[in-house]
């Protein structure tokens, strides 16, 4: 499993540009769009690191979905195939999955992080806490999106339009981008029952971020803990039965 893991941790970063590509994202909507937007929203203070600290979650997800998806199209390419055929359990090739997604996805949002941090003049132990943070929201998208690759084994499309139109969902309706207590009502209801809003609160309060509307760090974080938990035990339950007599496309 470790050496499977070291040749998939490779082959992801023999595309150099991709990860370059990422940096350049962050960039593009740091230092240009966020700047434009933090000039218009004025009733919140310091709006120009709250963005920033939103666009870090957006990356995190954006990686996670895509280890979900690797996943899932290795079936569709021959490669899950093969590796069904090598000594090692269903069980195993789900934690692989899990530990290259955390890994690449550290390695993308890690440069991103310490600049933020570093130009919040934040103390070195935010970046283990806001770490740790990032992580653990990585844990429960991917637990998520590698527990729905039991419907890409019976149709890659359906599989997509859902993974599109729940990422569309959860990003937007959460206060990844927009403070709770600045949303309409409606909009804060269903922002409430969404985890990525707890994610992102508690990541601003690890970074203690001065908004008197953010949800409690406790709930927060029992919020965190129990979808990263409930989907890898979701995903550990389905995938391998999933598994079972999958043929490549």
């Amino acid at each position: 499993m470790l050496s499977l893991f070291v040749f998939d941790l490779r082959e992801t970063f023999d595309s150099v540009p991709w990860t370059v590509y990422f940096w350049l994202f962050f960039a593009f909507q740091y230092f240009i769009y966020g700047q434009l937007v933090s000039r218009l929203v004025v009733s919140l203070n310091d709006y120009y690191f709250y963005y920033g600290t939103g666009i870090l979650i957006i990356m995190t997800f954006n990686v996670s979905t895509w280890a979900g998806r690797r996943f899932v199209e290795g079936a569709h390419e021959g490669r899950l195939k093969y590796l069904l055929s090598l000594p090692f359990t269903r069980g195993e090739l789900f934690l692989e999955q899990v530990l290259l997604g955390l890994t690449v996805n550290l390695i993308r949002i890690g440069p991103p992080l310490v600049l933020i941090l570093w130009l919040a003049q934040m103390p070195p132990v935010m970046l283990v806490t806001s770490v740790l943070v990032l992580l653990a929201m990585s844990f429960g998208i991917m637990g998520m999106m590698i527990s729905l690759s039991f419907i890409a084994f019976k149709s890659f499309d359906i599989f997509s339009a859902i993974v599109a139109s729940t990422s569309a969902i959860l990003i937007r309706f959460s206060t990844i981008l927009y403070p709770l207590a600045f949303l309409p009502t409606a909009y804060g209801t269903v922002a409430r029952l969404n985890p990525l809003t707890y994610g992102s609160d508690l990541l601003r309060d690890t970074l203690n971020f001065n908004i008197s509307s953010l949800l409690d760090p406790g709930l927060s974080a029992f919020v965190v803990a129990a979808v990263g938990i409930s989907t890898m035990t979701l995903g550990m339950a389905l995938v391998p039965r999933a598994l079972e007599g999958v043929k490549s496309s």
